[in-house]
Parts: C-alpha cells; structure tokens; sequence
C-alpha cells in the first residue's frame, strides 16, 4: 500500500530540506521514549552502565547491595535497609535501587514460593503447600501499606514457613550478590579500559580522576 493509499503525505525533500518522514519520526521517538518495562530496563540498568562516571567499584557494589536486598529481604522492609547500608559504606544508592526490582509484582510470589520450596529440600521436610495455599498465606505480606503492617505479618508467619523462607533467601541473596559484584565489576572495568584508550591516557589515572570527581560530589551531596 502506497503513502497516499494510507492516508499520509509523502513530499520528496529539496537537497537543503529535512526528510519529512512520519515512519521514521515515529520510530525515532518510540526508540527514545521506550514504553513500558523495557523504557524502564533502559533508564534504570542499561544508561548507568553505559554513562556512569563513577569508578567500577562504586556501581558493581551498588549492584551487588541491590541484588541482595532485593532477593534476601521482604517486600516493605527494603528501602529502610537501602538507607541503613548507605551510612556504613559507599556504593552507587540509585542503582542499588534499581536492581531491587528484581523483587517485583511479577517476580514475587515464584520467588518466595520457590524460596519454601527450595528451603523444605535443604531442611529434609516434606512440601505441603501448594502456590495457591502459599499465596493466600503471604497475602498480607505482598500488600503491606508500610514496613510496620509488613513487619508485623511477617512475624505471624509460623517458624517453620519462616525458616524455610529464610535459609533460601540468604543462600540466594548471597549468591547473586557476590555474581553481580564480581560480573558488574569485569564489565565496567572493561569499559574504562576502552573509555581510558578513546582518551589517550592510563586505566588507572581514569579511575583516579574518577574517584576525584565522586569524593567531590559526596561533599557536595550528589553521590
């Protein structure tokens, strides 16, 4: 079907004027504006990388901590801890809070289920709980208004379902947290190496004027 067929205009430019093409108009902003979860994934995992200023240790802790909170905390208690870890050790806060998302709406209730599950096998006890009995038991847990309701139903929970739960959750949280650290850091290591390159100077000048530049914006409150 033509552009006229379909009800667009299409002017053939002039050699000094712009393309005037909707298609790619359309496809340029759908690009810089990604809907959804993937706009989300860009602005919130894939930008840091690829525009972080800050030297690799700072960002691959920042993953790390995330990862770990995320997968290793309940719902409602995650931020309070974010706060608590930031006073006592230096990592990127905004991707930690990022990489909490993978404890999210559509995750958490496989995770935690997964998390019984996985904690009955290690313990040697039997699963009698099926995702359906398992949902309507963390129910008041996924929809906590704060971390005090959250707190309070967490405690309600029998010690076995909670021992259960929590011999998993560590065994993962640790897991994935020294993975992202150690994965985070090769990869960003490596971009500094190149971007060190690009510019003609050493990997380790980088990085020092790096760490400069962050200690300058912790004094100024923007790191």
């Amino acid at each position: 079907m033509s552009r006229l067929q379909q009800g667009t205009e299409y002017k053939n430019p002039g050699p000094n004027e712009p393309p005037n093409d909707a298609g790619a108009q359309s496809t340029r902003s759908s690009r810089d504006g990604l809907p959804g979860w993937r706009g989300f994934l860009r602005k919130h995992f894939v930008r840091p990388f690829v525009r972080s200023t800050n030297p690799p240790w700072f960002d691959a802790r920042g993953i790390a901590v995330g990862l770990v909170v995320g997968f290793g905390l309940p719902v409602g208690t995650q931020m309070l801890f974010l706060g608590l870890l930031r006073v006592l050790f230096r990592f990127n806060s905004l991707l930690a809070f990022a990489f909490t998302w993978v404890n999210n709406p559509l995750t958490l209730l496989p995770m935690y289920y997964g998390y019984y599950y996985l904690g009955s096998i290690i313990l040697g006890k039997p699963v009698v709980m099926t995702p359906d009995a398992f949902r309507e038991l963390i129910h008041p847990i996924v929809h906590a208004g704060h971390f005090w309701e959250s707190l309070q139903a967490s405690a309600r929970l029998s010690a076995d379902i909670i021992s259960r739960w929590a011999i998993s959750a560590v065994i993962v949280a640790s897991v994935s947290g020294v993975l992202g650290y150690v994965i985070g850091y090769h990869r960003l290591r490596k971009r500094c190496l190149v971007r060190a390159r690009r510019m003609g100077t050493s990997y380790e000048k980088l990085i020092n004027d790096m760490e400069q530049s962050l200690m300058q914006r912790r004094r100024h409150g923007s790191a």
